[in-house]
């Protein structure tokens, strides 16, 4: 008995893991496959660490806005670039930054060092790109990073808005969610309290008075539709739930021909 709860703790510090973190190296996609030349911008994060980033130039002048882009877990932004690859031709900026580990980043994930890396590159897209208020996107685990860095940089960098797409505020909630959904996991639950430390989780109330608009596919099987729930009932005042009915997970700007595209910037716009 004691060697069997030792496997299902190791499958479990397992899942936790992968839940987290799944940087690859590769390049996937080609951005002009999209019509797309990015402008390769390298800096470095408080720790000395190198990070890459693409910036898109918006493809009407003058620019509407600025997109900030916290991507998910997986790959790097060669494959996440593409979710936001329309956003040129709507009159947007955008910049895709990879974490530590991630792509042509330098150094190893870890929730302090990704929120570390979120807080340098909102500033300097602010200093070197755009003194305007931001747009920050946050999509997936990038979700509770961006929520996270624009808590605390929300004094010092001009927010407009903070987009959270099929995100989560808590990674101990939903790794015990994720634990609790297969048989071998299940009594090993209450680990993930131990495995996963909510000390660079967001504290989703302090968003405020930056605007929230939180989007979640009603078929999201990754990160639940629950969790985008949580989100929008802890967050304070201004804030906006869009819920997508045939939406997946990371397909909200594709689905039910694409009309979400046009939802999310009537909501930006219409921001006083």
């Amino acid at each position: 008995m004691r060697k069997w709860m030792l496997g299902v703790l190791a499958f479990s510090l397992l899942a936790c893991s992968s839940l987290l973190y799944y940087p690859r190296k590769e390049k996937f996609f080609d951005p002009k496959k999209f019509n797309l030349s990015p402008e390769d911008i390298y800096f470095s994060n408080r720790e000395g660490t190198k990070i890459h980033g693409w910036w898109f130039e918006s493809k009407i002048k003058p620019a509407k806005g600025t997109f900030v882009f916290f991507h998910g877990n997986a790959e790097n932004i060669t494959t996440h670039f593409a979710s936001m690859a329309w956003l040129p031709e709507s009159g947007y900026n955008y910049f895709i930054f990879d974490y530590p580990g991630y792509g042509e980043s330098d150094g190893k994930p870890s929730p302090g060092s990704n929120v570390d890396t979120g807080r340098e590159a909102l500033h300097w897209v602010h200093e070197n790109k755009d003194p305007n208020p931001l747009i920050v996107y946050g999509q997936s685990m990038g979700g509770a990073v961006a929520l996270r860095v624009v808590q605390e940089v929300k004094q010092k960098t001009p927010i407009k808005v903070m987009i959270a797409d099929g995100t989560f505020s808590s990674f101990q909630r939903i790794a015990r969610k994720k634990m609790a959904q297969h048989w071998l996991t299940w009594l090993a639950q209450p680990f993930a309290y131990v495995v996963l430390s909510d000390q660079w989780a967001p504290d989703v109330e302090e968003i405020s008075p930056v605007s929230l608009i939180v989007m979640h596919g009603e078929q999201d099987r990754v990160v639940e539709f629950e969790h985008g729930e949580r989100v929008f009932k802890d967050a304070k005042e201004p804030k906006t739930f869009i819920s997508v009915p045939q939406g997946h997970h990371g397909d909200l700007f594709w689905v039910e021909n694409r009309k979400y595209r046009k939802v999310i910037l009537d909501q930006i716009e219409n921001l006083k």
